[in-house]
């Protein structure tokens, strides 16, 4: 005993020391008290809620996370144990002391070692228990590191920290290897263990846990502080050349967009929204937690960030006192700060980060849910442009145009929703900035008293200008943002009717068009840049002249004698504030542009019109009606309209103000076929709308009401056929379990067997985007199909019939409305078909021309009564009927060629590596253009220039503060120093602001040069490439690439050359006294390189696929809105909302992953400045004699070489990465192309002066390597002259037209009034060739507008194009829905029926005054009366020498042409004359004749046609 007295002495130290004795006995004091409230507190919940509840299952390994973490909390337990063993001798040396209670000193000493031997003893039982209870596993654990934790603090106090000072020894030295087994044994088990040892996964859904969880969910602390989790990624990545994403880790459960909108709920959803509730507070409310957690990493960040200077003048105040100490503090406390807060600050940057794109994340995939289902409420009506009265031109009319819905939503969800994730450092900005700045402004205090504040009241005094610098900046953005719209919106439409515009030659326009507006976007992009610019040099003068004034007043007011310490530690201080306000400069744009965005999506959550169903009704009679009649299908005393009328509806109602009217009750029969007639434009698709829910209700009276029962299921065919990105039976199933049986018979009743025999892979070939691969006819079957294959009640048809001929309409109707599948469900048909329909339709509802339902009769012959026009209507029907009882066209024909496996739509193609150089020339020869040379020398001369200053200015701080140490301060010329240093610094703003302009001038020509590439490119493409390419890869290059380019490639392209030369300099001027780091700074700096070329490796391939996530996320959210009526009539959202959550799931799981390896490289540059920082600190320290200036302003060039080391690393890594969007812009502006105009090709300006058409032995194909599908035509058609072109499906009509207009790749010659059209231009020769397909393709603006898109005729000319057309046959003079020239089209013609848009087409028809005009199937859509005047007029407008050329599906159409050529498998079977042709004998075109019912009235015709 007397020898363990000898060698364990009671407590030493003063009574300071003794008291920190007892902390970690009031520590674990307080752990009772804390788990003995949680166990109160469970136990009542558990009891109240959970009985019943059982435990987890399986053994106690498994039940702790398996035989790894098991192991680790063995390791606790045996270490707790070992503390118990070696605190128990000391306690019962002081209880066997311990005599009396009069004994303080002893009792003092029991206290102390009595208590530390409790602690121990209750960590032990602490991590024995963690092992036997899974629910209290953490808690227990947790609390058994703190009580562990508190006693290593006073051990590293007692022991430790004297060592750092000097005048302290170690306390406990003296007990031995008992002091050193103790110690050893607190850090295994207090430190080693937790940092080491894995998380338990803990599931966020309990019901539905992953079985394979992120490994963020399973990491340790260690792994979490430097994201080692994502070791296997990198070493994965660096074995090829493109990791796949099945090798990345899966999403983790906590961030399923499911469960994120599920927790957030009660504080986050669009009726809040709408309700007032503005969306930034919302979300704040729902990311509080995780706010608050960044806000702590920023924290600890900002402190950290601190302690360099501080430092550093420690340091140099020890130096320069030639080491006699004039502080307590050894200087390797100081040289280890150096090296151990970057670190802890970077944890705390980095963490905070991890934190903020984890909410940042969560909230791009709740805007994007919210987003989708928010447009499944947005009424769907014409967005097309006002008329206004005060400026009826065509171009103010179109300007006054909102942006479409559909180009919102894709700006919305791409720049907006990247604009808010560029503001995930709001905490830089409003709490890291603010404490720097003021920190160091008290650190200033310290060093140069008072005159600190003459600083800080400059700066002060002159932050307002950077505000309202900052406050125009915003302003600018916002009308930048309302270009950019204007920009998405004209390439959005002009890429989906991009064949259009190739069919007429209208590239070059269109392209100037898009150029004008990019130039209207680039403009305000500069005034951006140049007010950043200004607000750079205003914030680096600030802190400037900051500087020299208190360094002016220090020295000339205070006589304070300016050292090297407080020199450097001051102009540390100084650029730490400049950084900062640079900083807040560069986060206030980001911030601005996030704050525009949030309120844009604020606004369009609160602004976009609603269903009636979604909003509140404000007039006194109901908006939704109350039914009382339970399955009643139909309207009473109703009235719709497509928009709510304004206030003064009365005075102000615009001419083209549409409204339906239902007087009276309208009762649809139920389980019967309803029949929907009347004029083109009537409001027989409004009808269907109406009862949709789709129009605005405008009740008349109390009784006023609609219905349309929605519980047995609708099926809606619109008229438009809407198709999906699928496969043909993923269409026509959609979503519904499939039925072979049901399926194989709606293919047969639609008519749809022998289309499938057409493709190689039958029902599983892709229909590619809008149904690319499928004629009119085959998407209206495809989409009736779907229709019937439902298995819903209700059945709304419109106008299914009208894209198909006359005996496949009759087939339908005979085989499908008469069908089994159609029994006793209710159909309501919309059709102009009157005679075909009619016989199947029990009740006949007609809509006259005003929108008025005027009579609902079971008789047809009431119904015929009642409208004279049906009349003819009907009779016309008829005829068409018996004339074309025969098939011509057995199905609409195919138009391309097949592919065995059934795909169109090509995969997105994935580059390998980390880039090439071939974008890198690209990029760089965007910047400098035609004076690429001039311009690198400009920017690189000035670049050089401007870092040489910096650094030497530096240097000139540390001679003038060496002057006080050669010559009495009296005798040292501040003045002159201070304006030589003022001159320095000017000279610096010069060369940066020359630098600077010069590269915005670049910029500038980059964005317009790129852009006007790319454009050109797509507009200048094939038609096969479109065909096989989504328009959602299109746009997400034109827009978020684009954007991606335009901003934060540009800029991060600058910072690296600023940083990669500022680098080379600051390593020079570090090392210019010690040579000797030459060889470590550049060691350090090949490492980092190492390690940067490890992180893009995997980086690369995330940002590739995450790039590549991202289109099928546009394109089904942009399918989605463009079919929003089909799914709310179905009923199928939900479906698209399960699906469309995988997709964001997916493309969460990349961004997520994406934003957080940037984690992994940033420690670890961070460490090696550290090390670098310290070790020279500690050579200038320790191992040389130079004076404290030259190691001030060594260590100012080493700290400033390590940052910018890291942030150079940081952006080459960045600035890789963001070349992904780069790669995929120019590989779009090397896609094939057509010809290019050339000089050459320029036809006489005199031609063509007829349509005389001639070819030679043409061969056709779809592609270079495709199948041949026109076989060596040859064939003349004279000038004038009218030729019908007939053949079965697949015979190559369509394609002929196409090989005419040079839009697929032909061999042979083609001569178009005398001249070979394979040498001329493509754009001469479209825009003299006019088509008209069956489907047209308009543009949102006016109707003046899309009849004359480039101003080229005067109105007179356009009203006689319309009157000619027929359009204002479909109305009846001063009606008020009568369509003029400033009435608004939708985009894509929404707003108007097929039928009128049919003749809005012939009217752009006859202005073009075309040779040659193809007609296909032109006037489908178009009711009798209306067809017979399109008819007469192009008998009677077009000229003697305009050739015509008629695709046909009905034989009537054709019989009194000129002649008829029929293919058959691309080969010209006979070309005659009707007559010539019914005079052969065997010929193709007879038998079609003689087998027609109606084969007299079919001769006569072409009786007459000879005869005149």
């Amino acid at each position: 005993m007397d020898l363990i007295r000898t060698q364990w002495p009671l407590v030493e130290g003063d009574e300071d020391d003794q008291a920190y004795m007892a902390v970690p006995f009031w520590v674990a004091l307080g752990s009772v008290v804390l788990l003995a409230q949680r166990y109160i507190y469970h136990e009542f919940k558990s009891r109240r809620y959970d009985e019943g509840q059982t435990l987890p299952s399986g053994n106690v390994v498994s039940q702790n996370g398996g035989i790894v973490v098991f192991s680790f909390m063995v390791a606790r337990i045996l270490g707790s144990a070992a503390l118990v063993c070696l605190s128990l001798p000391k306690a019962f040396e002081a209880a066997t002391r311990t005599r009396h209670w009069g004994d303080v000193h002893n009792l003092d000493a029991l206290f102390v070692y009595g208590s530390l031997f409790v602690v121990n003893l209750y960590a032990f039982s602490l991590a024995f228990a963690a092992t036997t209870s899974s629910v209290w596993r953490k808690s227990l654990a947790g609390h058994c590191v703190l009580v562990l934790w508190s006693e290593i603090c006073v051990y590293t106090y007692r022991n430790v920290w004297p060592l750092a000072t000097y005048t302290k020894n170690p306390l406990d030295l003296a007990e031995g290897w008992v002091f050193w087994a103790r110690m050893g044994a607190l850090a295994f088990t207090a430190i080693f263990i937790p940092l080491f040892v894995p998380n338990v996964y803990t599931p966020f859904d309990p019901e539905r846990p992953e079985k394979e969880p992120h490994p963020e969910q399973t990491a340790s602390l260690i792994s979490l502080c430097t994201y080692s989790y994502f070791d296997p990624i990198f070493k994965a990545a660096n074995k090829v050349d493109h990791l796949p994403v099945s090798e990345l880790p899966l999403l983790a459960d906590y961030d399923r967009v499911e469960d994120v909108l599920k927790s957030l709920s009660p504080h986050l959803s669009v009726a809040k929204v709408r309700d007032g509730d503005y969306l930034l507070f919302a979300f704040l409310r729902c990311f509080g937690y995780q706010y608050f957690k960044g806000f702590l990493g920023t924290t600890m960040y900002a402190i950290s960030h601190l302690a360099e200077p501080i430092a550093i003048n420690r340091l140099l105040t020890v130096l320069e006192s030639d080491g006699k100490a004039p502080t307590d503090v050894r200087p390797w406390v100081w040289i280890l700060c150096m090296f151990i807060f970057p670190i802890f600050g970077s944890m705390g940057y980095q963490s905070c980060a991890v934190f903020m794109n984890r909410s940042l994340t969560n909230m791009e995939s709740i805007l994007t849910q919210m987003l989708f289902e928010f447009s499944m409420k947005v009424r769907v009506k014409a967005d097309a442009p006002e008329k206004d009265s005060d400026s009826p031109s065509s171009e103010a009319a179109r300007k006054a145009s909102s942006s479409s819905f559909a180009a919102k939503l894709t700006n919305l969800i791409t720049i907006d929703m990247s604009n808010l994730l560029v503001a995930r450092e709001i905490f830089q900005f409003f709490w890291v900035t603010p404490v720097q700045i003021i920190g160091g402004s008290i650190f200033l205090y310290t060093l140069l008293g008072w005159s600190a504040f003459v600083g800080l009241g400059v700066m002060i005094l002159s932050l307002p200008l950077p505000g309202w610098l900052a406050k125009i900046s915003k302003d600018v953005q916002e009308e930048k943002m309302k270009k950019t719209d204007s920009r998405t919106q004209t390439v959005t439409e002009s890429v989906n009717v991009l064949r259009m515009i190739k069919m007429f030659g209208w590239e070059s326009k269109i392209q100037g068009r898009i150029d004008q507006k990019r130039e209207e976007e680039i403009g305000l992009v500069l005034k951006r840049r140049q007010l950043e610019l200004f607000i750079q040099i205003i914030i680096f003068t600030i802190p400037t002249v900051a500087m020299m004034s208190t360094f002016a007043t220090a020295t000339l007011v205070l006589n304070i004698e300016l050292t090297a310490a407080k020199v450097f530690s001051s102009m540390i201080l100084f650029d730490t504030i400049r950084i900062q306000l640079q900083s807040m400069n560069r986060l206030a744009g980001a911030i601005i542009q996030g704050k525009v965005s949030v309120d844009r999506l604020d606004k369009f959550f609160k602004e976009t019109e609603l269903l009636d169903a979604y909003t509140p009704s404000t007039s006194e009679l109901p908006a939704v009606p109350t039914l009382d009649e339970g399955d009643f299908i139909g309207l009473r005393d109703a009235s719709f309209t497509w928009t709510p009328a304004p206030e003064n509806s009365d005075a102000d109602t615009p001419s083209s103000y549409f409204k339906l009217k239902v007087p009276g009750k309208l009762r649809f029969l139920q389980g019967k076929i309803n029949l929907i007639v009347g004029a083109t434009g009537s409001g027989k698709t409004s009808l269907l709308m109406a009862l949709l829910g789709e129009m605005h209700f405008v009740p008349t009276r109390s009784s006023s009401t609609f219905n349309l029962p929605r519980a047995g299921g609708v099926s809606f065919c619109v008229q438009e056929s809407w198709v999906q990105n699928e496969t043909i039976r993923e269409n026509i199933l959609f979503n519904t379990p499939y039925d072979e049986e049901r399926y194989k018979k709606v293919l047969h009743q639609c008519a749809l067997e022998q289309d499938l025999d057409l493709f190689d892979a039958g029902d599983l070939t892709e229909v590619g985007e809008r149904g690319l691969t499928l004629s009119g006819g085959q998407k209206a079957r495809l989409t009736l199909a779907r229709a019937i294959y439902a298995r819903s009640e209700i059945i709304l048809l419109d106008d299914v019939l009208a894209a198909l001929d006359v005996h496949t309409a009759v087939w339908v109707v005979k085989k499908c409305l008469k069908g089994d599948l159609v029994q006793g469900r209710t159909v309501l048909l919309v059709t102009h078909n009157i005679a075909l329909a009619s016989p199947v339709a029990d009740l006949i509802v007609s809509v006259s021309a005003d929108g008025t339902v005027t009579s609902r009769d079971h008789d047809l012959v009431g119904v015929l009564a009642s409208d004279p026009a049906l009349q003819a209507e009907f009779k016309h029907g008829e005829e068409s009927i018996k004339s074309d009882e025969k098939v011509i066209d057995s199905q609409s024909e195919g138009k391309k060629d097949k592919k065995a496996a059934g795909k169109l739509i090509a995969a997105e193609e994935i580059h390998g590596g980390s880039g090439g150089w071939e974008p890198m020339k690209f990029f760089v020869k965007a910047l400098g253009g035609d004076h690429l040379t001039t311009f690198l020398v400009l920017w690189l001369g000035g670049s050089i220039l401007e870092m040489f200053l910096h650094s030497f200015n530096v240097w000139f701080l540390g001679y003038w503060s060496a002057q006080y140490e050669q010559v009495p301060p009296a005798y040292v010329e501040a003045v002159r120093y201070m304006l030589l240093y003022i001159l320095l610094v000017l000279v610096r703003i010069v060369a940066y602001a020359a630098k600077e302009t010069c590269y915005m001038l670049g910029m500038q020509n980059a964005s317009r040069f790129i852009h006007k590439s790319l454009s050109q490119a797509i507009v200048g493409t094939t038609l096969r490439w479109l065909d096989e390419t989504p328009v959602s890869r299109i746009l997400q290059r034109m827009t978020l690439d684009m954007d991606t380019i335009d901003v934060r490639l540009m800029r991060s392209f600058n910072a690296l050359e600023t940083g990669i030369l500022l680098m080379a300099v600051d390593l020079a001027s570090a090392v210019m006294f010690v040579p000797l780091f030459t060889l470590p700074g550049l060691f350090i700096a090949i490492v980092a390189t190492y390690i940067g070329r490890i992180y893009v490796k995997a980086q690369m391939s995330v940002r590739r696929e995450m790039s590549k996530a991202k289109a099928p996320l546009l394109a089904h959210f942009s399918a989605a809105v463009t079919g929003l009526v089909s799914l709310r009539a179905y009923g199928a959202g939900p479906a698209h909302e399960i699906e469309l959550k995988k997709r964001i799931d997916h493309y969460a799981r990349l961004t997520r992953l994406y934003h957080d390896l940037n984690r992994w490289i940033n420690i670890r540059i961070d460490i090696l400045r550290g090390i670098f920082a310290a070790s020279l600190a500690a050579y200038l320290t320790y191992g040389s004699n130079i004076s404290a200036a030259n190691v001030g302003f060594s260590l100012n060039r080493a700290v400033e070489f390590c940052q910018i080391m890291l942030d150079t690393v940081r952006v080459y890594n960045m600035f890789l990465i963001e070349t992904n969007s780069l790669e995929r812009v120019v590989a779009y502006t090397e896609v094939e192309q057509e010809p290019k105009p050339t000089e050459r090709g320029k036809p006489p300006a005199a031609w063509p002066m007829s349509g005389d058409i001639k070819v030679e032995n043409l061969f056709a194909r779809y592609s270079k390597s495709g199948p041949v599908i026109l076989q060596g035509l040859t064939f003349n058609v004279r000038a004038g002259e009218r030729v019908g072109v007939v053949g079965r499906t697949g015979s190559g009509k369509s394609s002929l037209t196409l090989a005419l207009l040079r839009c697929i790749f032909t061999e042979g010659s083609v001569y178009f009034d005398g001249l070979n059209t394979s040498e001329i231009n493509l754009d001469a020769l479209r825009s003299n060739i006019t088509i008209i397909p069956q489907m047209p393709e308009l543009l949102s603006g006016t109707l003046r507008y899309n009849l004359d898109p480039f101003e080229e005729y005067d109105d007179a000319t356009l009203n006689n194009a319309l009157r000619a057309s027929g359009l204002h046959s479909s109305r009846t003079d001063g009606e008020e829905s009568l369509l003029h020239l400033d009435s608004g089209i939708a985009s894509g013609g929404h707003n108007v029926s097929v039928g009128q848009r049919q003749i809005i087409a012939l009217a752009r028809a006859i202005l073009r005054s075309s040779k040659l005009l193809i007609l296909d199937e032109a006037t489908s859509a178009i009711d009798h009366a209306t067809d017979a005047i399109i008819q007469n007029t192009l008998r009677r407008e077009l000229g003697p020498d305009v050739t015509v050329i008629t695709i046909a599906h009905r034989l009537q159409t054709i019989m009194d042409a000129d002649r008829i050529l029929v293919l058959d498998a691309g080969r010209i079977v006979e070309f005659a004359s009707p007559t010539e042709l019914l005079a052969r004998t065997n010929g193709v075109f007879k038998r079609l004749v003689d087998k027609s019912s109606d084969r007299r009235d079919l001769y006569e015709v072409a009786r007459r046609k000879a005869a005149s």
